[in-house]
């Protein structure tokens, strides 16, 4: 009896001991794969993730080799998709490279995701197919630059992003009041005419469900310049996919 009663002792003193060596381990498996987040928080990234991935709205776009670009197009792989013009001085180009920069690291360190670039061109009356498979080229090869072909496909996608954009056109004297107030505008006077593009500034991210998933906000320097950085774009990036396999 005095056996059975020490060894019933020595199992009430195990059991502590050994839920405190679990929770320790549960712990050090948390912190080891942060994916595995039981509150399904959302990632922290320069920008913000959409708790629930918002479908687009009717996508009808053409991209730099002449073929269609909607909804389907966009299924089965991830997508960055970046915005601007090909006449762009500084802002644009910039992205562009960077996200070059990120392609290489994706490639060198995870091959098995498939991630699509894309350019999507604010400006379709001057950047023609042809201008977009020229300016495209000059980053990658494996980008694809899309362009609406109507003011309708235009509005209707430039809005289920919340890309901002103004062009403005005129003569110089009405104008010119204006010009200072926009950021990363364009003039280019054309005889007597003022041809002004301006935007905002934003990579979205597109799940392989063809849905907005998140948006990237550029860093901005003690100088005042906006920009990314292609291992701040990578690191979001892997948070991103990390939540979304969560839902998965």
């Amino acid at each position: 009896m005095i056996n059975k009663w020490f060894k019933s002792q020595q199992a009430l003193i195990l059991i502590p001991i050994l839920v405190v060596i679990i929770s320790a381990i549960y712990i050090l498996y948390l912190s080891t794969f942060p994916r595995f987040n039981i509150h399904g928080q959302l990632p922290k990234v320069q920008g913000f993730v959409l708790k629930e991935a918002q479908p687009l709205a009717s996508i009808k776009l053409t991209d730099h080799r002449g073929m269609p670009v909607n909804r389907d197009y966009l299924l089965g792989k991830w997508h960055f998709i970046t915005y601007g013009y090909t006449q762009c001085p500084d802002i644009c180009p910039t992205t562009l490279l960077t996200l070059t920069q990120l392609d290489d690291l994706l490639r060198a360190n995870h091959e098995e995701l498939e991630t699509q670039f894309v350019f999507y061109t604010i400006d379709p009356d001057r950047d023609s197919q042809k201008i977009l498979a020229q300016y495209i080229h000059y980053f990658s090869k494996h980008f694809v630059a899309v362009r609406a072909n109507n003011s309708a496909d235009a509005r209707s996608f430039q809005q289920s992003l919340g890309i901002k954009v103004k062009i403005t056109r005129g003569d110089l004297n009405g104008i010119k009041r204006n010009i200072s107030k926009n950021e990363h505008a364009l003039t280019a006077p054309n005889n007597d005419l003022l041809y002004q593009v301006s935007h905002g500034l934003a990579i979205f991210l597109i799940n392989p469900d063809a849905e907005l998933q998140a948006v990237f906000l550029p860093e901005i320097t003690e100088l005042g310049i906006k920009s990314f950085t292609p291992n701040m774009l990578y690191h979001n990036y892997l948070k991103v996919i990390n939540y979304y396999q969560q839902g998965s």
